[in-house]
């Protein structure tokens, strides 16, 4: 089903004693980037964390926040590096005596050092962990997934019902064109006569340079392009994949179409339908551009 870019997703998952948050919102993008701002703990399950999202998600700008919430030490995934604070307790307290100064050192002052710490590297502990954190992960993922989803059902019923008002733009643009053509056809024969006043004229040479100038008059070609397209445009709507890219290379192929039509016709009546066709199509490229 196609789905839109935009949309957001949020989990909560019991670990232990504590709570494993996500929240994910997504954007519009050209391509799939991810962006996480992780707990300290969880910050080693980064690679991870994005390769399962890109299992899930092809396109789009997403910003992914996952925080572990606890209420005893050892449920936080985290764990002291003693030596570490030893040695931060020693630069310290060389930089006092460097600076002349008295004040004791605080837990304040060594919590600027992040070093301090570290994931709790115990395999068992990891292993457990990550397991909690796929399942918050993935949930936000499906909740995610299933707003982008209803997002996009509403856009690609707009979008059939704008190619619905092509088919009949180029139904209408196409009779228009048939209708003048024997108008136009006689015009140019007076005007060509006119312009020669050649009493030894070829009579039927004038009938085919005319009718030659008709025919790259025809916008019939066009016609069938321009129906190819809304045809392939609804079928890429109806696919179970990432479509946006497709849908935004149809829609320049069909405004191209009406573009050629547009420079042959030698009609008010037939270049104001195209230029109606072109604002329809510029609407759907803006819609398709919400589109995954």
């Amino acid at each position: 089903m196609t789905a839109s870019m935009t949309g957001l997703g949020a989990s909560e998952v019991h670990y232990n004693q504590s709570v494993v948050v996500v929240d994910i919102k997504s954007f519009n993008n050209r391509f799939l980037e991810i962006s996480c701002r992780l707990s300290p703990s969880l910050t080693p399950f980064e690679k991870e964390i994005k390769d399962l999202i890109r299992k899930s998600v092809d396109r789009g700008k997403l910003y992914v926040n996952v925080s572990l919430q606890g209420e005893k030490p050892e449920d936080l995934g985290l764990c002291i590096n003693a030596s570490k604070v030893r040695a931060i307790q020693l630069l310290l307290q060389e930089l006092r005596k460097a600076a002349g100064l008295r004040e004791k050192l605080t837990l304040e002052h060594y919590l600027k050092f992040t070093e301090i710490l570290e994931p709790d590297s115990k395999p068992e502990t990891a292993e457990a962990l990550w397991e909690t954190l796929r399942k918050a992960v993935s949930a936000a993922l499906d909740r995610l997934q299933a707003m982008r989803r209803q997002e996009g059902g509403a856009l690609a019923a707009d979008l059939l019902e704008r190619t619905r008002r092509l088919y009949e733009g180029v139904d209408s643009l196409e009779a228009l064109s048939k209708q003048r053509l024997p108008e136009i056809y006689g015009r140019m024969r007076d005007r060509v006569r006119q312009l020669t006043e050649d009493k030894d004229l070829d009579e039927n040479r004038m009938h085919q340079e005319i009718a030659l100038l008709s025919d790259r008059m025809d916008v019939t070609e066009e016609c069938v392009r321009m129906r190819s397209h809304c045809a392939l445009f609804e079928r890429t709507l109806g696919e179970d994949r990432a479509v946006g890219k497709k849908l935004t290379f149809l829609l320049q192929e069909m405004n191209r179409e009406v573009n050629t039509i547009c420079s042959k016709a030698n009609d008010a009546e037939i270049s104001h339908s195209a230029v109606a066709m072109k604002e329809e199509i510029e609407k759907m490229r803006e819609q398709s551009q919400n589109l995954e």
